[in-house]
């Protein structure tokens, strides 16, 4: 039986590192004042970067149903039976919903479609471990069951934004509660927990808060069982690099740097920076597949 996994640009933190692999791609969107891009195509988180702090209007949507039949028809056209898509976390979009119900109207369930209940490394980590179990000869059904295992291990998504703008735009806090937040200077520490993303605590010093969580993991997510990302929308340069070092001098490995996926900057806005720690894929690091 010939299987394929696939996946969309959520789980991304370049654009190289799926190119190696025979993983399909479907690229999600993000409309700028009016205008449809698709992540990795027509534009990438430079372009975004630069639309966001010209304050234009960003939104992101749901692809048309016909373009997501059409990808999987292009795929199965290639001669294979199955095909393993994962969908970015069905609290964060309707993606999983819809791909769910285009595999069971239209290709009789050999679409199995799993829903990532998170972005960016944490998702990338599921992709790579499904696939490594392919190469093994692991069944599809089985990988997905392996799956929903794995999303209950003690990973961990941290995302604080530079400021509350895009979060309010994004219809994710209030207007009143932007203005005094970004007044007093207070930004969310984003915690991605069951799927969703909740607010952790506030905090005004974007460089403490990632150095006390990250102190935290020393006896609880050791280097030997886990990876650890590091991820921004244009954050702070010299902030970064400081979490960077501090990951490795804490931590005894350095963390795997990356972009954050563009579906989500289209909501945490510029100067957002993230911190992921991931298990490790069949005992092996994600900077082995990457």
């Amino acid at each position: 039986m010939k299987v394929l996994i696939s996946t969309d640009t959520s789980c991304l933190i370049n654009y190289e590192v799926l190119a190696k692999y025979p993983i399909s791609v479907f690229n999600l969107n993000v409309i700028i004042n009016d205008k449809e891009y698709l992540d990795g195509i027509t534009i990438k988180q430079d372009f975004l970067l630069q639309e966001m702090n010209a304050n234009k209007i960003i939104k992101t949507s749901t692809p048309p149903l016909g373009m997501v039949i059409e990808y999987f028809e292009n795929l199965f056209a290639k001669g294979y039976d199955k095909i393993i898509h994962f969908t970015i976390s069905s609290k964060l979009s309707s993606m999983y919903s819809l791909f769910t119900t285009v595999s069971k109207n239209y290709f009789d369930d050999k679409v199995i479609v799993i829903d990532g209940y998170s972005v960016s490394s944490l998702m990338l980590s599921h992709v790579l471990f499904a696939y490594d179990e392919l190469l093994k000869g692991t069944e599809p059904e089985v990988i997905k069951d392996l799956i929903e295992e794995r999303k209950q291990l003690n990973s961990i998504v941290y995302f604080i934004p530079n400021n509350l703008t895009a979060l309010k735009n994004g219809g994710r806090i209030s207007p009143a509660l932007a203005a005094i937040g970004n007044t007093i200077g207070l930004k969310p520490v984003i915690l991605l927990k069951d799927g969703e993303l909740v607010k952790d605590s506030m905090t005004r010093t974007t460089k403490k808060a990632f150095f006390e969580k990250i102190n935290s993991l020393k006896e609880t997510h050791p280097n030997s069982e886990f990876d650890y990302a590091l991820v921004e929308f244009g954050g702070n340069e010299a902030i970064v690099n400081a979490i960077y070092e501090h990951t490795t001098n804490v931590l005894g490995v350095e963390p795997l740097k990356g972009l954050i996926p563009i579906n989500v900057c289209a909501h945490c806005g510029p100067g957002t920076i993230g911190f992921l720690v991931t298990p490790k894929i069949n005992g092996k690091s994600l900077k082995e597949f990457i």
